[in-house]
């Protein structure tokens, strides 16, 4: 299977076959990552997954684990968590990232909420409104399961509103920051 993975840093080429009990996966970079690159060589892993639960998945990669959250988002977008971190990442087939990638231009994304992946307290604001911000880049700290987690924007644009403040606790699928 071959998918399209798009994160606020990159987008990768993946290759996902399964061989026995043990998936093999093959990355590659797309784009301005693979030019920088020089060589756009790919990296080969051979991954053991358990699952541990609907959104939760052990991973074996070169002798070492990987305790990863993986939420669904709407639009074929998953929220990735690991060792508190966060990233947003879209997944399609090579087919579906090209017509998207054919769409996309100035005004494309519109306004986007941002809203809680699950419950927690918001610990701090990296943002205010008006400012612009990247796709990526931290817009505040939420504290969920005794880990901090940074949310970062999905998309490029200006903070119109920020619905919680330091402290607040909110409730998986609250509103946090709404860009536009």
């Amino acid at each position: 299977m071959e998918l399209v993975i798009r994160a606020a840093t990159a987008e990768r080429r993946v290759r996902v076959e399964r061989d026995g009990d043990r998936y093999v996966v093959e990355i590659s970079e797309i784009g301005e990552a693979a030019e920088s690159a020089g060589s756009g060589g790919s990296r080969r892993y051979e991954v053991d997954i358990v699952e541990l639960g609907a959104q939760l998945r052990s991973l074996l990669i070169g002798g070492q684990q990987f305790d990863v959250g993986l939420v669904p988002l709407p639009g074929d977008r998953y929220r990735v968590s690991w060792d508190g971190q966060s990233e947003i990442v879209e997944v399609a087939d090579p087919l579906t990232h090209l017509a998207r990638a054919s769409r996309q231009g100035e005004g494309a994304q519109g306004h986007r909420e941002v809203r809680a992946y699950m419950p927690g307290r918001v610990v701090s604001l990296a943002v205010s409104e008006g400012d612009a911000v990247v796709a990526g880049q931290a817009l505040l700290v939420l504290e969920a399961m005794k880990m901090q987690n940074e949310i970062q924007a999905e998309t490029d644009g200006t903070v119109v509103k920020i619905h919680v403040a330091p402290g607040e606790a909110v409730e998986g699928g609250d509103a946090l920051v709404d860009i536009g």
